[in-house]
């Protein structure tokens, strides 16, 4: 296959992928649905129009990198030192009781040791991407259980080195000291490679990141942010471990920088475009089963949704105190994911799964993969009408439901002289406020004393981040009547009833602003010439010339 042949069918890919995606928003449901749906639709058992997607697969594993690097920007330290406890022990325990359970009931039913054990590791992976995808899009990412859900999910991605040394050496039978010392070699290159991913995203990458800013051109910054999310997902490869923890450390450490709002916007639109592809990529290598074996595909599935549902509910709810926020969390977690593919694989290639069984584990997957979006955006409601049918007794140290996380303030688009008396009256009046400002510089000046932060406001990602949504009114202070016009028409598409004050450097461009949707437009020819005249005025006053 030559690049234009595989750009074609990466095109044909993106565009069914994109028409089901919007079908599927339309009806109500996950976008990721339908990427999946079109692998489906386009692999070798529906259309045939892309053939099996191997390197396809190959291209799409750089969208759970990025959408790891995302997300690792919005785990600082701190915030990982609060899930860490969950993360560690929960996440531990989770594999080691999804493990032996799978393992021995596959045993019961007749299968070998070594394939009880592979299948059985590999189910007790997650899915990563459709999780942390499909909690973003129902912002339950800062949820309790959302939160215990991602610890978990990196915690299995670690999980996937020493499991894949554990398949191989079971496939040459390796003793325990030599499958010990292999162990140790892999702990050494991964011990160095994070030494280094340190101190590269900690002070290279944002002086970097600072320059590109200060240059004004506008692709240098996502230049940079990319080479820093994919720079650290192919370092961690080449060691030998999943590339996604690498772009997720690398997020993580540059979480701490003035940057990472501006960087996770930057990198949006190529994990859009890769996340697709991976979804889209995992439909193509299903083998659509005849009705017989669809109902075995189906009972599988439902079978694991439950037992892993239940096990990490089991196991996280001595971490969390919280029966509902456990069984939520257990919820999240119910499915398999694209490490149990890569587990499985590895297994079938060196003999440890046949060809037949990696078939149905792949179709079980998808099933569950499916049902991911559904069973995630019920799953708040779900637990908590399950837990009223609980005695109240047995509820007594269950925890309320959390309230709508709430921000009520001003959002203040620069801090330029214009920002700066607008921040001055609402510091005076004791009105909460957050600037966003686009010179690193000028952040840097001033985020010891002020809540402001690095970003460009033309980008929805950013006003997200800001809680645009929840905000009390959007105040713009900058020059560029474009720039302002963009960002009129982003706070009206993400929050249509929060008002917009926007400034006009002329008086051209006030109509062209209140036709945007600004509800207030500052005419500054209007008020330079009012007070021009005012001015005027008193110094005819001082001359003693008549008025």
């Amino acid at each position: 296959m030559d690049s234009w042949d595989l750009l074609t069918r990466v095109i044909i890919l993106l565009g069914v992928a994109a028409g089901l995606g919007v079908l599927l928003r339309r009806l109500g449901q996950n976008a990721v649905v339908g990427y999946l749906l079109a692998g489906v639709l386009l692999g070798p058992t529906g259309f045939g129009l892309i053939g099996s997607g191997q390197q396809l697969r190959q291209v799409s594993e750089l969208g759970v990198a990025l959408l790891l690097f995302s997300i690792g920007l919005e785990f600082s330290f701190s915030r990982l030192r609060q899930i860490g406890r969950v993360a560690v022990l929960g996440g531990t325990a989770q594999i080691m009781v999804t493990l032996l359970a799978v393992a021995g009931i596959l045993l019961a039913a007749g299968t070998g040791l070594n394939e009880s054990l592979v299948v059985a590791a590999a189910i007790s992976m997650s899915s990563t991407a459709v999780v942390l995808r499909v909690l973003m899009d129902n912002a339950q990412l800062d949820s309790r259980h959302g939160r215990t859900a991602v610890g978990i999910l990196l915690a299995q991605d670690v999980a996937v080195v020493p499991l894949l040394l554990a398949s191989d050496a079971l496939a040459e039978n390796l003793g325990g000291p030599r499958a010990l010392s292999l162990f140790g070699l892999k702990a050494l290159g991964i011990l160095v490679a994070g030494g280094l991913l340190w101190l590269v995203m900690r002070y290279l990458a944002p002086a970097l990141f600072a320059r590109a800013m200060l240059s004004g051109i506008r692709e240098l910054p996502v230049l940079v942010a990319a080479c820093a999310s994919l720079g650290a997902a192919a370092g961690a490869h080449a060691v030998g471990i999943s590339p996604a923890v690498g772009a997720f450390a690398a997020g993580v450490v540059l979480a701490e920088s003035p940057f990472a709002t501006q960087m996770r916007a930057d990198v949006a639109p190529l994990t859009a475009v890769f996340v697709a592809i991976f979804f889209a990529a995992v439909g193509t290598i299903v083998n659509l089963p005849d009705a017989g074996q669809m109902a075995w595909v189906l009972l599988a599935a439902a079978g694991i949704l439950v037992l892993k549902t239940l096990l990490a509910a089991a196991v996280v709810w001595p971490f969390l105190g919280s029966a509902r926020v456990a069984l939520a969390a257990g919820l999240t977690l119910s499915q398999v994911g694209e490490f149990t593919f890569v587990l499985a694989d590895n297994g079938n290639r060196r003999g440890l799964i046949s060809a037949s069984d990696l078939e149905f584990l792949v179709a079980v997957s998808l099933v569950t993969l499916v049902a991911t979006p559904y069973v995630i955006g019920i799953a708040p409601r779900l637990t908590a009408f399950l837990l009223r049918r609980v005695p109240a007794r047995a509820r007594r140290g269950l925890e309320p439901p959390a309230l709508e996380k709430r921000w009520e303030r001003v959002i203040v688009v620069g801090y330029g002289p214009a920002g700066q008396q607008v921040v001055d009256t609402l510091v005076r009046n004791g009105a909460a406020f957050l600037v966003l400002e686009f010179n690193p510089n000028t952040v840097a000046a001033y985020s010891s004393t002020l809540p402001i932060e690095l970003g460009d406001a033309t980008q929805p990602e950013i006003l997200q981040h800001a809680g645009v949504g929840q905000c009390r009114a959007v105040v713009i202070t900058i020059p560029d009547p474009a720039a302002s016009r963009v960002i009129i028409g982003q706070v009206a598409d993400l929050a249509p009833d929060v008002p917009v004050i926007v400034r006009a450097r002329y008086h051209q461009y006030a109509p062209v602003l209140e036709e945007a949707g600004a509800a207030f437009t500052v005419d500054e020819e209007q008020i330079v010439g009012a007070e021009m005249a005012r001015q005027l005025l008193r110094q005819l006053a001082v001359t003693g010339v008549k008025q």
